[in-house]
């Protein structure tokens, strides 16, 4: 089990939480726009949200716009005059086919992953269709309460535009403010009589309106968005801490191998899965020769060098995710290997010797020579109905054992005979 890092809130996480609170206790400042990323992370937040709207009132709206149809084709049937009944009619049909054309379009295109990081730019290019066209037709109608009516339609398209979309309202604006005025100089090329103050208050004025509305319901959502993203960021550092204080109690403070505690508990659950499968599981337990000795000499503050120095060599052994080592007590040592035979864990411990050796740690008080050494035993389960986790601990103890009793220096495997 490869040991998880330590923990720390990012510096730049920090930054975020403390400019957060600041804005709230003086909300005077949250109108203006974040730092980049922050207002980056705002502006997604509210697309997701519009994003997950349509999805799910799409069927619903498609349903409410056809009753919609059915409702208004009969009023426009009965209040526009015989003579140009026809030509009203085709202008509702063009408005009405429109409509269904825009509000099609975004369910479409939030339903199409590949289509999703453009979504605002198909928002802002509906939002254009939408006003030239509801602009451009209601101007149209020879009835003037169809036009009247026609206006209403163009400010409830706008309440759509710019309290459904999730978009920055400054762009909807100028966009809005585009195709609400394109309209009129085809409709003067066309010689298209019109109320002038009418096209003004339903396209322009309410364009105007639609803005600064918008920008007050931005101003809330700040809040709510900043709220909620505290809200998260003291999550998260809750989950940190939660983590860290895990890794504290699992952790030996000096070496940060595993302590003894951790390898208790590990070694159960592995020994339950090796009983399970079948699977061998190799103990190697390390013990400094005459570290006492090592302590006397030089002191406790180089003890401790030298012991992290073995936790390093041991760590580099720890080539896959289930092997992990912990500091068993003092300057014992104990890797547990998972489905590794006997001969793996005995190159394992070879390995971990020679580390230490190459580093010709100097021990003038060492009864086996003039530098550091280990003495190291290995014992496995091999599949055994008779015997215990404790036992094969014990084991590898009596291997580390046979290694100092045979002059120290060396690697014993439990149930083989001693070799030089």
């Amino acid at each position: 089990m490869i040991k998880t890092a330590t923990v720390a809130l990012p510096e730049e996480t920090l930054q975020e939480d403390q400019f957060i609170r600041k804005l709230l206790a003086d909300r005077r400042r949250i109108g203006r726009s974040f730092p980049d990323s922050l207002e980056t992370l705002f502006w997604q937040s509210l697309a997701e949200r519009s994003l997950h709207m349509i999805r799910s009132i799409a069927t619903l709206g498609v349903l409410i716009y056809f009753i919609v149809g059915l409702i208004t084709f009969p009023s426009i049937y009965l209040i526009a005059d015989q003579s140009h009944r026809l030509h009203d009619i085709l202008i509702w049909f063009l408005m009405y086919l429109n409509g269904a054309v825009c509000l099609a379009t975004l369910p479409v295109i939030a339903n199409i992953p590949g289509l999703m990081p453009h979504f605002q730019r198909f928002i802002v290019g509906v939002s254009f269709v939408g006003i030239f066209f509801s602009s451009f037709l209601t101007m149209q109608y020879e009835e003037p309460r169809l036009t009247q009516q026609g206006g209403y339609i163009v400010v409830f398209v706008y309440m759509l535009i710019y309290f459904l979309t999730g978009t920055r309202p400054l762009i909807l604006w100028i966009t809005c403010l585009i195709a609400g005025l394109l309209p009129l100089p085809l409709l003067w090329l066309m010689e298209v009589k019109f109320d002038p103050m009418l096209y003004f208050y339903s396209v322009i004025f309410s364009n105007f309106v639609g803005f600064f509305v918008s920008q007050s319901i931005i101003g809330k959502e700040r809040i709510s968005f900043l709220q909620a993203r505290l809200l998260e960021l003291d999550k998260l550092h809750s989950k940190l801490m939660s983590n860290e204080l895990i890794r504290l109690s699992n952790e030996d403070p000096l070496t940060s191998l595993y302590n003894r505690r951790y390898f208790n508990e590990s070694i159960r659950t592995e020994w339950d899965r090796a009983e399970r499968s079948g699977e061998p599981l190799s103990l190697v337990f390390v013990d400094i020769d005459c570290f006492k000795n090592y302590n006397d000499t030089y002191g406790h503050l180089k003890g401790d060098d030298a012991l992290i120095k073995v936790a390093v060599a041991m760590k580099e052994q720890m080539r896959r995710s289930s092997d992990m080592a912990a500091r068993y007590g003092g300057e014992e040592f104990i890797l547990l290997l998972p489905n590794t035979p006997s001969s793996g864990a005995q190159v394992v411990a070879n390995n971990i010797m020679k580390a230490i050796d190459e580093l010709k740690v100097e021990h003038k008080a060492s009864l086996v020579g003039q530098y550091l050494t280990l003495s190291i035993g290995v014992a496995t389960w091999a599949g055994e109905t008779d015997m215990t986790e404790t036992q094969l601990i014990a084991q590898a103890d009596l291997a580390v054992y046979q290694a100092k009793s045979d002059g120290r220096h060396r690697v014993r495997i439990f149930g083989q005979s001693a070799e030089k």
